[in-house]
Order: structure tokens, then sequence, then C-alpha cells
């Protein structure tokens, strides 16, 4: 069975949502991820916090020595709010990371994000990025949010990469028995 491990990276996040998964243990008890974890794992999915708070070269980083040290590795999404997606002139410096990526999961959490989900999704540049063929992006939507998406769609059209799927905030966090919520040895 293809072994699935969520790396927390980061505490780093922009939000305090009251129902988040990563309120529901203590993160500094997760089992730090091990050389042996990675040598068995098919995808990676970095979250934290937000990946996307940290630099972009350290983010980059991360992607990368996955990549080189751990061949095994199929896949590497990265979970986002959204929030930092968009920073003034920022996004095109995704371009590398996106390139080294399976895709990335973004569940927008308030108006700031589905605001700057709804200007990238307008953006050719940003739709050719994250369209490459291979990659697999997922939006998720809480269920307070639907009216918020049935507006933005109306004028965006999503590439055949991306799946739109709803969501609701669980009061347990529980993987599947192939799944593992790990940590860094030291977060950023």
């Amino acid at each position: 069975m293809e072994q699935i491990y969520h790396l927390y990276i980061t505490h780093k996040c922009g939000h305090k949502c009251p129902l988040c998964c990563n309120r529901l243990y203590d993160i500094d008890k997760l089992p730090v991820i091990t050389v042996e974890d990675l040598n068995q794992a098919h995808t990676v999915c970095l979250t934290g916090g937000d990946p996307f708070y940290l630099l972009r070269e350290e983010l980059i980083s991360i992607v990368d020595r996955l990549r080189i040290h751990y061949k095994n590795i199929q896949r590497i999404y990265i979970y986002t709010s959204g929030k930092m997606l968009w920073i003034e002139g920022a996004y095109s410096h995704w371009h590398e990371l996106m390139q080294s990526v399976s895709g990335i999961n973004v569940a927008p959490k308030d108006y700031g994000d589905w605001d700057r989900l709804d200007y990238l999704l307008q953006q050719p540049k940003w739709l050719e990025m994250t369209a490459q063929p291979g990659m697999s992006n997922r939006l998720y939507i809480f269920d307070d949010q639907w009216n918020t998406w049935e507006t933005i769609s109306k004028d965006v059209t999503l590439p055949q990469t991306w799946q739109v799927i709803g969501r609701k905030w669980d009061k347990e966090f529980n993987t599947p028995e192939n799944e593992h919520f790990v940590r860094l040895p030291i977060l950023y």
C-alpha cells in the first residue's frame, strides 16, 4: 500500500481557525519524520501552519531535497489557505516551485483568501503553472464558503488539473492506515 506522509513543516499561518486540526493535538508530540519514513514514502504532503508563509527559497529547498535524496517519492503536494500565494509581484516567482510539485491544495478561509484566489484564477500565467501535465490540484471548500465560490466561479474556468471538493470541519483528525502525520525535527 502506498505510504503517504503529511509533513508538518511550520507553525506560521495567517488564520486561527477554531476547528483547525492542528489544535486537536500537541504538535510538539507528533512523531518526527525519519529517513526510514522518507524511504517508504510514495507521497509527501507539506503542511503546517501554511508552508507558503516560508520564504520561497526555504520551500523550494525542502521540495528539492525531497526530490534529490528520496527518488521513491512520486508525489509532493503543498497545502495552503492561499493567503500567501499572491503578494504583490511575487506569484510569478512560484513558477520554479510549481515545476517541482505534483500539485497544491488550497482551502480558502476568509474573504482575503478568496479575493487573492479570485485574482490568481484570472491570471493566464498562474493557470498555466497549475495546468502542467501530471499536476493534480484541489480546491477545498468548507460548508460556509460555497456562496463565495459560486460567485467567483462564474468568471473563472479551472483547468482540468483542478478538483473542487467540499470539506467539513471535523472535531477529530484521523488518517487512514497508510497515511501518517509527522513533523520536521525543527520547524521553520
